[in-house]
C-alpha cells in the first residue's frame, strides 16, 4: 500500500513539473504535493511553497515551504528530501530507506535559516520573492512569543533509529516521511482510519458491550487516556472529523476554555466534567482481558463525530502548552455501524450528537450528493475535437484525493496509462479545492479564496451548494470554463516573468475581471476552443499586471498574505482604475452563451434592494460623488462608491448586494445632511428605505 502511495504522489508531482509559479524545479513541485496532501488531511493550513537557498562564507542555510497553524500558534518551517528524482513517469518506484546523514543536513539547514533569518541575515531578500513575506513572519512569530518547529518531507522513508537520534532540540523536529503520510494522509483519501491500540500504543481499551441491535449497530463503552487521544489527533486532524467537518474553535468559546482550565488545574477531574466523545467505527476487534473483561483492541473507519474541540484542545494544551496528560481521562461512546451503513446513519449520529456548540446543516457534508453527480459528469462529458486533442478529451473531478492515480494504474501496461492520460490530461484535473477556487474567484470572493484551500472551500459549501441543484452538463461546462480562465491565467503569470503570490495574484485577478464583465463570459465558445479567446487573454495580461501593482503595496507595510485575506483588499482592487479596457460580453449573444451564473441565490429583499438602487439615474449618484467631495460629506470610501454605482448604472450594469446595501446607506445620509438633486424624487427615496428596512 505504501508503494501504491508513492506512485499516486510521483503521479501528481508530474502533472506540477511544468508549473511556472514553481520555477521549474523539481523539489518544489515535490514540496508542493506533499503540503497539499497534508493540507488536505487537514494537518495543514494554507501551506506555502518558498525555496531558498544561501550559501556564503560559514552561513548554509534552506528553506522549501512553511505554514501558520492558527490553532497551535505554531510556524512551520518545512525542508523536503526528493528520494525518487530519477523516476520517470510510468516507472513503478520503489520507497527508499533515507541515510541518517542526508536527515541531519536538512534539519542543519533549515535551523540554520531560522537563526540567520531571526538576526536579519536575510532583511535585504527582493521583495517579489516569496521568502521575503516567510522573513516578515518570522519575525513576528518570535515577537509574539509563537512557536517555531521544524519540519521534514521526503518521498523516502526514515528509520526509526534516524528518528529517535534527534533528540531535544531547541526547536521542535518532525519528520512527514512515506510511511507517516500515507498512514495519514493516504488513509484519509477515502475517509478511513484504522487504529490498532495494542501495536500503536501497547495497551488496549477496557469496555462495557451492548448487544448489537437487529440491523447490526452496536453501541460500546470506553474511556481513553488524555495523551494517547492527543497523539491520535496529532497524526490524524480533520481526517478524525469527516464525517462531521467541524473546525477547531480555538479558545474562544465556554467549552474550550473550560477544557483548556481544567487540563491544568485538575487533569484528574477531567473525566466526571467532561461529556466525553461520540466516535463511530465500521467494525471493532474485541479481545478478552485477563480478567475476563473486554477490551477494543483495533478499529476501522474510525470518526469522531461530536467532540472534535474537546480532543483538538486536549492535543493543543499537549502540544502548545506542554500539559502533563498522564492523569487525562476521556469517556467515549463508540457505535458501530456496518459499513454499508456509514454513510446514511453516521451524518445523523453526528447531527443528533452535536449539542454542545451549534452545528450548521451546511457542516454535513460529506459524499454530498451534489459531488458525486459533478464527477458522474465529469466521467462521461467528452470536449468537441481540438486541434490539441482530435478525438476530444475530458475534465476529470476528483471527489477525493487519489482517485486519478487510482483511474491510472488500473491500466496495468504502459499503453493503457498512455491512452488514460491522452483521455484525461492531467493539467484537466481539477480537485474540490480546486472548483472553490475558480467559483468564489469569479463570485468575487478573492479574499476568501486567499484564506487557503479548505476555507475556501468551506464557505463554497455553505453558500453555493445548498442553494443550487445537483449539476447538469450546462453547470458541468461553466465549470469547466472557469477552469479554463483560471488554469490560464495562472500560466500567463509566468509567461509575464512574475514570481511570487501567484495564487493571491490570480484569484484577484479573476474576481477584477468578473466584476468589469458583470459575471458573464462566452462560455460556449470557449468550451468549443477549449481555449480561451484572444481578446480575453489579452485582457488578463493587462489586469494581472495592474493587481500585482496594487497587492504589492499593501497599506502601513502589512504582511501581504494577511491583507489579502481581507475584504479592504478586495475594495482597493475593486475599485482602482486601471486605464485598460477589458472586452466586454456581446449584448447581442444568447445568455446562455455569455451567463455565467455562479452567484448565490438572492433573496427577494435583496433583489429589491438592488432594484431600488438601480432606480436612481446614474447621474445622481454621480452628483453625490461631486456634492461630497465639494462639501466634505460623507466618508471617501463613501465618496468613491457612489462614483461607481453612477458608473455601473450608466454602463446598465448591476450594483452588487453589498454596493445595494452600502449605497442605500450613504444616499440616505447624504440627503439627511441636504443633498438635493431634481432626479430624486420622493417616491424613489421612500422606495430605497423601505428596502433597506427588509435587509
Amino acid at each position: 500500500m505504501t508503494r501504491r502511495f508513492l506512485n499516486a504522489v510521483l503521479c501528481d508531482i508530474f502533472d506540477r513539473a511544468h508549473d511556472p509559479e514553481l520555477g521549474g524545479l523539481r523539489l518544489s513541485s515535490v514540496v508542493a504535493v506533499l503540503l497539499e496532501h497534508l493540507e488536505e488531511a487537514g494537518l495543514l493550513s494554507e501551506p506555502h511553497v518558498s525555496y531558498f537557498r544561501f550559501e556564503r562564507g560559514s552561513i548554509s542555510a534552506e528553506v522549501h515551504g512553511w505554514a501558520m497553524d492558527v490553532e497551535d500558534d505554531v510556524l512551520r518551517l518545512f525542508a523536503c528530501i526528493d528520494a525518487t528524482s530519477e523516476t520517470a513517469l510510468g516507472d513503478e518506484a520503489e520507497p527508499v530507506t533515507l541515510p541518517k546523514e542526508q536527515v541531519d543536513r536538512a534539519f542543519r539547514r533549515l535551523g540554520s535559516f531560522v537563526r540567520n533569518a531571526l538576526a536579519g541575515k536575510f532583511d535585504g531578500v527582493e521583495e517579489s520573492q516569496p521568502v521575503a513575506d516567510l522573513v516578515r513572519v518570522i519575525h513576528a512569530a518570535k515577537a509574539q512569543n509563537q512557536v517555531l518547529e521544524l519540519h521534514l518531507v521526503t518521498t523516502g522513508i526514515v528509520s526509526d533509529r534516524t528518528a529517535a537520534s534527534l533528540g531535544d532540540n531547541e526547536l521542535r523536529h518532525e519528520i512527514w516521511d512515506l510511511t507517516r503520510l500515507f498512514r495519514v494522509c493516504g488513509a484519509s483519501a477515502d475517509g478511513s482510519i484504522t487504529i490498532n491500540f495494542e501495536e500503536r500504543f501497547g495497551q488496549t481499551l477496557p469496555c462495557l458491550v451492548n448487544a448489537p441491535d437487529h440491523d447490526g449497530v452496536q453501541v460500546l463503552l470506553t474511556r481513553v487516556p488524555g495523551k494517547m487521544l492527543a497523539e491520535i489527533y496529532n497524526d490524524y486532524r480533520s481526517a478524525l472529523l469527516e464525517r462531521n467537518v467541524r473546525s477547531f474553535l480555538q479558545f474562544n468559546g465556554k467549552v474550550n476554555k473550560g477544557i483548556r482550565d481544567t487540563l491544568k488545574t485538575a487533569p484528574h477531574r477531567f473525566l466526571p466534567y467532561n461529556n466525553g466523545l461520540s466516535t463511530t467505527a465500521s467494525s471493532a476487534v474485541l479481545v478478552n482481558a485477563q480478567d475476563g473483561t473486554a477490551q477494543i483492541q483495533s478499529l476501522s473507519d474510525f470518526q469522531i463525530v461530536n467532540g472534535g474541540q474537546t480532543t483538538a484542545s486536549i492535543a493543543a494544551a499537549w502540544r502548545r502548552d506542554r500539559v502533563d496528560l498522564s492523569h487525562v481521562v476521556v469517556p467515549m461512546k463508540l457505535t458501530v455501524v456496518p459499513a454499508e451503513r456509514l454513510q446514511g446513519l453516521v451524518p445523523q449520529i453526528s447531527k443528533y450528537a452535536n449539542t454542545q456548540n451549534r452545528i450548521q446543516e451546511a457542516d454535513f457534508f460529506a459524499n454530498s450528493p451534489w459531488h458525486i453527480a459533478l464527477e458522474r459528469l465529469s466521467r462521461g462529458t467528452w470536449t468537441g475535437a481540438t486541434a490539441g486533442a482530435p478525438r476530444g478529451t475530458r475534465w476529470f473531478y476528483e471527489r477525493s484525493r487519489g482517485q486519478y492515480a487510482d483511474e491510472l494504474a488500473a491500466h496495468g501496461t504502459p499503453a493503457g496509462r498512455r491512452k488514460f492520460r491522452a483521455e484525461n490530461p492531467g493539467l484537466q484535473k481539477f480537485t474540490k479545492t480546486d472548483l472553490a477556487k475558480f467559483w468564489l474567484s469569479w463570485d468575487q470572493l478573492p479574499h476568501v479564496v486567499s484564506l487557503g484551500a479548505q476555507k475556501c472551500f468551506g464557505r463554497f459549501m455553505e453558500t453555493v451548494t445548498p442553494r443550487r441543484p445537483e449539476p447538469d452538463e450546462t453547470e458541468f461546462r461553466r465549470i469547466v470554463a472557469l477552469g479554463i480562465l483560471f488554469k490560464r491565467a495562472e500560466s500567463l503569470y509566468g509567461e509575464m516573468g512574475f514570481t511570487g503570490y501567484r495564487a493571491q495574484v490570480i484569484t484577484y485577478t479573476i474576481a477584477r475581471l468578473s466584476h468589469h464583465l458583470g459575471k458573464r463570459l462566452p462560455i460556449e465558445d470557449i468550451w468549443r476552443a477549449q481555449a480561451l479567446p484572444e481578446d480575453l487573454v489579452s485582457a488578463l495580461r493587462l489586469v494581472i499586471t495592474g493587481v500585482r501593482a496594487v497587492l504589492l503595496q499593501p497599506p502601513a507595510g502589512r504582511n501581504l498574505t494577511e491583507w489579502c485575506k481581507k475584504a479592504d483588499c478586495w475594495d482597493a482592487v475593486r475599485n482602482r482604475n486601471f486605464d485598460i479596457e477589458l472586452p466586454r460580453a456581446d449584448s447581442s449573444a444568447s445568455a446562455s452563451e455569455q451567463e455565467l451564473v455562479v452567484t448565490d441565490a438572492l433573496t427577494p429583499a435583496q433583489q429589491r434592494s438592488i432594484a431600488a438602487v438601480a432606480a436612481i439615474s446614474g447621474e445622481v449618484w454621480m452628483s453625490i460623488s461631486s456634492w461630497a467631495k465639494q462639501t466634505s460629506s460623507l466618508l471617501p470610501w463613501q465618496r468613491g462608491l457612489a462614483y461607481s454605482i453612477g458608473r455601473l448604472i450608466e454602463q446598465s450594469r448591476t450594483p452588487s448586494v453589498k454596493q445595494a446595501k452600502q449605497g442605500g446607506i450613504l444616499l440616505q445620509e447624504a440627503v439627511r445632511q441636504g443633498f438635493r438633486h431634481d432626479a430624486l424624487t420622493s417616491q424613489l427615496i421612500a422606495a430605497l428605505s423601505g428596502s433597506m428596512l427588509e435587509l
